[in-house]
């Protein structure tokens, strides 16, 4: 009598045939879901490899089973190369050269520019279509109650009164 092992994954399903399943691990966090990506199943994380192996008997389910389990590796590692590759650091700048400061200065300078030559022009009519923009951009700014033509960005706070 020949006795044939079963290698480790090789399972039989309720119907007799054999199957390779295989679990993604879970560390490192996200391969699950990287394998689920490398798979494009529309899962959102993907917690076991399973695929049939057409046999029922046990020998060639053997045979069978090994391209199989390498298949199923090297999803794992390809999954894993790309989340290595989507979680490296990115380099943190700290200083900026000088051409980047004067492009800054010269943005926040032309934006206060344009928004003086609204102001000027368009006068009260301009002031409420401004409060519509910033109130519609920004509403957390917008909580209290505003008194008049008053806009948010042009009211002086904290001004002490003359004594």
């Amino acid at each position: 009598m020949l006795i044939v092992r079963v290698l480790m994954g090789v399972i039989k399903d309720r119907h007799g045939t054999y199957c390779v399943r295989k679990t993604v691990p879970e560390k490192p966090k996200g391969l699950q879901a990287a394998v689920a990506r490398e798979l494009d199943n529309g899962k959102s994380a993907q917690k076991h490899l399973k695929r049939s192996l057409g046999t029922k008997s046990l020998r060639e389910a053997n045979i069978r089973a090994k391209p199989v389990l390498v298949e199923f590796d090297r999803i794992i590692a390809r999954a894993k190369a790309r989340l290595a590759e989507s979680t490296a650091p990115l380099i943190k700048r700290t200083s900026l050269n000088d051409t980047e400061i004067k492009r800054m200065a010269e943005w926040v300078y032309a934006k206060a520019l344009a928004w003086d030559e609204r102001i000027r022009f368009g006068g009260r009519d301009e002031q409420a279509r401004i409060r519509a923009e910033v109130k519609a951009e920004r509403p957390w700014q917008m909580a209290r109650p505003e008194r008049g033509d008053q806009h948010p960005a042009f009211t002086l706070k904290n001004q002490r009164k003359s004594a």
